[in-house]
């Protein structure tokens, strides 16, 4: 298996570059140019940040983040402009701007709309993680860097700014100019050593190699992760994982309250009925279960297709309660999960899992799979339980209803697509009944 090249869409923070440059050149422009150029820079940065996630699988959210400061920033000068008031550095919109939009994603989790369907497509950011693709992380690592960049320019230009520094100054073009370009440079070069040297770190060392060897066939070995959420009573079933446990792991993912089965190996690749079969044998081997009720909630495939990670609900039935005993953990409610969520107890991969389990729920629960809601009381939404979870008749890995959470009667763009959806089915049929 070759090893990863760094590539210009793995540098996330190259997508600071527009504001660089917008900064550098700033005092070469008219202000009237540089309004422009603001705006249209903006709106075209966010074009190119949704074909970047989607055509090079990088991630898009700093060059979103990027663009939207700068069309808004650029639709606030304006409206000084026609105001006539004075021109303000646009650092003082820009900077804090870019903070807010990387605090409501790092902290309040409200992501751009290609997120969900980075999500859908390859998995969430430890469960990628796991397959070895750390990308997805460190890409939240440069946003929180961002973050905290962005507040230490906003809080420099508003004080510079309202202790009367002038933009036409040495020391207002180095502080409004040049100092939050120097950052964002000084945050490239960090970035690219960083991806540099964990490179070398992680492929020379041969455990990226070796996942995928040659069998004696000349069939592809694959390494494999297997990991059973069970749930009986209404509760799951958790245990204590450290990270000195986790640490045997070739990719730590931190230590928390995770899930009892948890299985990694290194087998030829297998289908669905193959894989459904490994998991049986060691539902059976470690728990003596013949009769196991087991259903899918997700299957997720590495880039290079030499790891997956697969994600099951075993359903216990009250006769087997007692086996769950050969595990140090404990049975939790739904109450309790949510508590320990919130006091971040739970580990990563099993918080994903977890966190995927429940959207999915909901929106089979809220909505039918066109968006539509099954209930006539708009904003109701069902409480997520554990009871009658092995009836509900849905795939829990069918990534519609992942898609439905966020595009449903209940949203404006979900009401968008419907209203077409219903316009081009008149359309449809009325184009038979002509036929």
């Amino acid at each position: 298996m070759k090893n990863r090249e760094i590539s210009w869409t793995n540098i996330y923070s190259l997508q600071l570059l527009p504001a660089v440059v917008l900064w550098v050149l700033t005092p070469l422009l008219e202000a009237r140019t540089t309004i422009v150029a603001s705006m249209a820079v903006g709106v075209v940065w966010i074009v190119v940040s949704i074909f970047l996630s989607k055509l090079y699988k990088g991630c898009g959210t700093i060059g979103w983040v990027v663009g939207w400061a700068l069309a808004v920033s650029g639709v606030l000068w304006l409206g000084l402009a026609l105001l006539h008031l004075p021109f303000v550095p646009m650092v003082l919109f820009q900077a804090p701007f870019m903070a807010l939009l990387t605090y409501l994603f790092e902290q309040r989790n409200i992501q751009p709309p290609f997120c969900q369907q980075c999500v859908i497509k390859r998995g969430g950011i430890w469960e990628r993680n796991l397959l070895g693709d750390y990308t997805r992380l460190e890409a939240y690592y440069i946003i929180r860097i961002l973050l905290f960049g962005s507040l230490i320019v906003s809080v420099v230009a508003w004080v510079l700014f309202l202790w009367g520094i002038d933009t036409q100054s040495r020391l207002g073009r180095y502080f409004y100019l040049f100092f939050p370009a120097a950052l964002c440079v000084a945050l490239i070069l960090f970035e690219t050593i960083r991806r540099w040297l964990l490179e070398m770190a992680i492929h020379p060392s041969g455990k990226g190699g070796k996942l995928a060897m040659n069998g004696e066939e000349g069939m592809e070995h694959v390494f494999s992760t297997i990991r059973i959420m069970v749930i009986a009573q209404e509760k799951i079933f958790l245990v204590e994982r450290t990270d000195k446990a986790d640490k045997e792991e070739i990719w730590g993912n931190g230590a928390g309250l995770d899930i009892p089965i948890h299985h990694s190996y290194i087998d030829y690749c297998l289908n669905q009925e193959d894989e459904l079969q490994k998991v049986h044998q060691i539902v059976n081997e470690d728990l003596h279960i013949e009769d196991t009720n087991i259903r899918k909630l997700s299957l997720t495939n590495s880039e290079d297709l030499f790891h997956y990670a697969g994600h099951y609900i075993l359903f216990l039935s009250d006769k087997d309660i007692p086996k769950m005993e050969r595990y140090p953990g404990r049975w939790y409610t739904v109450e309790e999960i949510a508590r320990l969520n919130r006091e971040h107890r739970l580990h990563p991969l099993f918080r994903e899992c977890y966190a995927r389990l429940c959207t999915v729920v909901n929106a089979a629960r809220t909505y039918h799979m066109n968006g539509e809601r099954r209930y006539p009381i708009r904003g109701y939404k069902p409480a997520f339980t554990l009871r009658h979870l092995q009836e509900l008749n849905i795939e829990f890995d069918d990534p519609i209803w992942l898609y439905v959470s966020r595009h449903n009667e209940d949203r404006l763009l979900g009401r968008i697509d419907l209203w077409f959806q219903k316009l081009l089915r008149k359309r449809h049929s009325s184009t038979c009944c002509d036929a």
